[in-house]
């Protein structure tokens, strides 16, 4: 949420701010376009953007207003982590529950926190008002055997207080205000960090109400469009032919790059003198039919541009995963580095952290030391760097004090990182500064030895140790193999430290148009590979309904259905989707049938021949299911449910169905229960359930209901609203549509796409026949979607009323 962002080099902060639009603004909504001239393009992202920019900045001034109250444990100060003006503090803060009127910082998000406890001295009162915050890595996230396990779930904000105060008189005295408030003695004080009711402090987040997301991708349109003269700043020919790809989908001027040809190991994987890993290449040969044709289809990539559409359940993530160990496996021809580095980027923070894992874990197994790093929030690391030459020791950049937290943090809280997760920048900075801290870190090492002596640095020093750290991060990024992060993130002058051979943006449905510029405007790698499904999902934009955003007083944004066509989603409507991945190996029990008459005309097929559909546990389900129409026999694992009690109910805004609620726990239970309800891929381990639902106060109503579960129990279930879905999956998926008057928004392709097509062996959906059809003028008539669904169970025996 930073005022400030950074271009390509020479570092240059730019402030883009909220201005009218250049145009005419229309004042009906506008279809999108799948194919856009120059200007088109422009105009329609631009102008849209700015009123996305406008109307995100009134929903954080409102917030601000609301001044809600967070409750927070101040833990200790971070030994060795202070200066002349301020005591940086770890504070604990319990993640609040889902809600659109709770703003919470995620990883690196900067702001200011006000304490609401007033201290009384005897020479007056003072408040504890404007600190500046920073929300950093939980040091607790991974100890085992803590005396409050909920402490490793909560968000870590670091917090700067001020070591001076003015009193009455106007004099300024040193004064330990936080002293009255403090949890425990240090913070490896393991026993007394608890969160105790009694020591807890009520926090006031404030935001900066600038937007980094909408900068970025203004930056990155300018940078693709502009004539700009600076020769630093003016994109490459291939970057401009990509841009020009983008906007017809066909190019002008196609070149074709050929990736077996630069990376030639890639034309046999398994040739003995390749030497590459067995358990690459065993996953390699796994591939189906549908994986080898997009591996293939890497051979003629047109100006760099490659798009892979997979449906759920195909192993899309597992493609890119495969593709880049392969791709790093083996040094290409005349290249410099070890390695051939990758930059894997997803649109969505808990996707971003679960692919590096995931990949840390398989290069791992398979014995390759690559180089992987989890990197959050660049622009707020380099947004400061013109401050390196500045003489106020508490003006440093973001490397800085994020390094100096990592590293005084590690040492007072005694935990090593866990090995089979990505380290993040700071972590990994941290970790190469140990190893090398003798060699090419000597000054380093010094002026870090006279803080940890808590000696007072003088100007010279601290511009130094500035100059030092940066030197630090710099050496990190440019032996980097493997980068996973957020496009904004990986936005500006990071592209001058870390060059991919390869960018992967996974999940690229999810990205606005311009989100999938960054990477296009800022990099000049081998190829841009775009994964994803545009059938599961689309951008999200705020504004886009008109009587949604009259209602919250926002700007209603003309151009909305164009920002929420993703550039894949374009790709797929004109047909340049380069390969598809259409084999699905998540659904057993012919679950993939509807879905894929609903969603791919048919031409999403099983990855199980009709023999192995019905493995035991999922014929054990089938009896399950079977037992609602008193043993009819059923041909696929899904049920709908109509219960003659359900009734919607209005809470905040939002929906719920208190039957639906009852009926679904009491069936999770019996589930639980029953030691033969059993995972399907390895059936020595007991299943697992998802629990579904479109709204957030029924999502709630099924959390606090399932936190009165035995601990045992609640690790096998997990609740979800279908916008969180994807991505997800589980043995058995309960979807609870709620409503019992109308359709609501769950006639939505993509949203009823990625609800139909989480779980692996059965699915129960509770359902009213309200939801099958809308009122037109007066009459009724099919919904689109709905209607198909209750149609199928209908047709096929599998609609049972309760």
């Amino acid at each position: 949420m930073s005022a400030v962002i950074c271009g390509a080099e020479p570092i240059l902060p730019i402030m883009l701010t909220v201005a009218a639009p250049n145009r005419p603004v229309p004042c009906k909504p506008l279809a999108p376009l799948y194919v856009l001239s120059a200007e088109e393009f422009v105009k329609r992202h631009e102008n849209g953007t700015i009123i996305e920019q406008k109307n995100e900045e009134t929903v954080l001034k409102r917030f601000n207003e609301r001044r809600t109250s967070f409750k927070a444990w101040p833990v200790a100060p971070i030994e060795g982590f202070s200066n002349s003006f301020t005591t940086s503090w770890l504070f604990i803060v319990p993640v609040p529950k889902l809600s659109e009127d709770a703003i919470f910082p995620a990883l690196t998000d900067t702001f200011r926190i006000d304490i609401e406890k007033r201290i009384h001295l005897t020479d007056g009162t003072q408040s504890l008002v404007n600190l500046p915050a920073t929300r950093i890595n939980n040091p607790y996230e991974n100890l085992e055997n803590l005396p409050c396990p909920s402490v490793a779930k909560c968000a870590a904000f670091k917090v700067e207080i001020s070591r001076s105060w003015k009193n009455e008189d106007g004099e300024q005295v040193n004064l330990d205000l936080m002293a009255s408030m403090r949890t425990a003695s240090s913070l490896d004080d393991f026993e007394s960090l608890t969160l105790d009711e009694s020591k807890h402090q009520n926090i006031i987040i404030t935001w900066e109400t600038f937007s980094n997301t909408y900068e970025a991708e203004l930056s990155a349109l300018r940078r693709l469009t502009a004539d700009c003269q600076l020769e630093s700043r003016k994109v490459s020919p291939k970057c401009k032919a990509a841009f020009e790809m983008i906007l017809d989908l066909k190019g002008s001027n196609k070149t074709f790059v050929n990736l077996h040809k630069v990376f030639p190991h890639l034309e046999n994987p398994g040739r003995p003198d390749h030497r590459i890993r067995h358990a690459i290449l065993r996953k390699f040969r796994s591939f189906n039919k549908d994986h080898l044709a997009a591996y293939n289809g890497l051979k003629k990539i047109p100006n760099g541009m490659y798009f892979v559409n997979g449906c759920p359940g195909a192993g899309k993530t597992e493609w890119n995963m495969v593709l880049s160990a392969l791709i790093q496996s083996v040094r290409r021809p005349g290249a410099k580095k070890r390695c051939n580095p990758i930059l894997f980027l997803v649109d969505l923070n808990k996707t971003v952290d679960d692919a590096a894992d995931r990949y840390c874990k398989m290069t791992k197994e398979a014995g390759l030391n690559f180089r992987i790093i989890r990197m959050h929030g660049w622009p707020y690391e380099i947004r400061n760097s013109d401050k390196l030459n500045s003489s106020q020791p508490h003006d440093s950049t973001d490397f800085t004090q994020k390094f100096l937290a990592t590293m005084n943090i590690h040492k007072s809280v005694h935990v090593e990182r866990t090995t089979d997760k990505a380290p993040t920048l700071d972590e990994a900075a941290w970790e190469y500064y140990e190893k090398h801290k003798d060699g090419g870190f000597v000054v380093l090492k010094k002026v870090l030895a006279r803080m940890e002596a808590k000696e007072v640095l003088n100007h010279e020093n601290w511009t130094t140790l500035r100059r030092e750290i940066n030197k630090l991060y710099t050496a990190v990024l440019k032996q980097a193999d493997f980068v996973a992060t957020t496009p904004v993130a990986a936005y500006g002058s990071f592209s001058k430290l870390f060059k991919p051979d390869v960018i992967i943006m996974d999940e690229a449905p999810h990205a606005r148009e311009l989100t999938t510029l960054i990477p296009v405007a800022f990099f000049e790698p081998l190829a841009w590979i775009f994964t994803g499904d545009v059938n599961q999902t689309r951008p999200f934009v705020k504004s886009g309904d008109a009587r949604d955003a009259q209602k919250k007083g926002l700007d209603v944004n003309p151009y909305a259905e164009q920002m929420r066509l993703s550039l894949m989603a374009r790709a797929s409507k004109v047909g340049a989707v380069n390969s598809s991945l259409l084999i699905n190996k998540r659904a057993h029990g012919n679950l993939h049938q509807l879905p894929s008459d609903l969603f791919y005309d048919g031409k999403m097929s099983s990855g199980y021949p009709v023999w192995k559909r019905f493995p035991t546990t999922v014929s054990y389900l089938r009896s399950y299911l079977e037992g609602f129409g008193n043993g009819r026999k059923l041909d696929a694992n899904r049920a709908i449910i109509a219960l003659t009690t359900s009734k919607e109910e209005t809470q905040s805004s939002s929906f719920w169905n208190p039957a639906h609620h009852g009926w679904v726990m009491d069936q999770v239970a019996r589930l639980l229960q029953d030691p033969l309800f059993r995972s399907v891929t390895d059936n020595r381990q007991l299943g697992r359930v998802m629990i579904q639902t479109p709204y957030s106060v029924s999502m709630r109503q099924y959390v606090t209901a399932v936190k009165q579960w035995p601990v045992e129990w609640q690790e096998r279930v997990e609740v979800l609203t279908v916008d969180k879905a994807q991505g997800n999956q589980a043995d058995v998926v309960f979807l609870d549509m709620v409503r019992t008057t109308k359709p609501g928004f769950m006639d939505e392709a993509q949203r009823l796409n990625v609800a139909i097509t989480r779980a692996k062996q059965a699915e129960i959906v509770l359902m009213h026949h309200a939801m099958t059809f809308r009122l037109r003028r007066g009459q009724k008539v099919p919904t689109d979607f709905t209607s198909k669904v209750w149609d199928d169970a209908v047709a096929n025996n599998r609609l049972f009323v309760v």
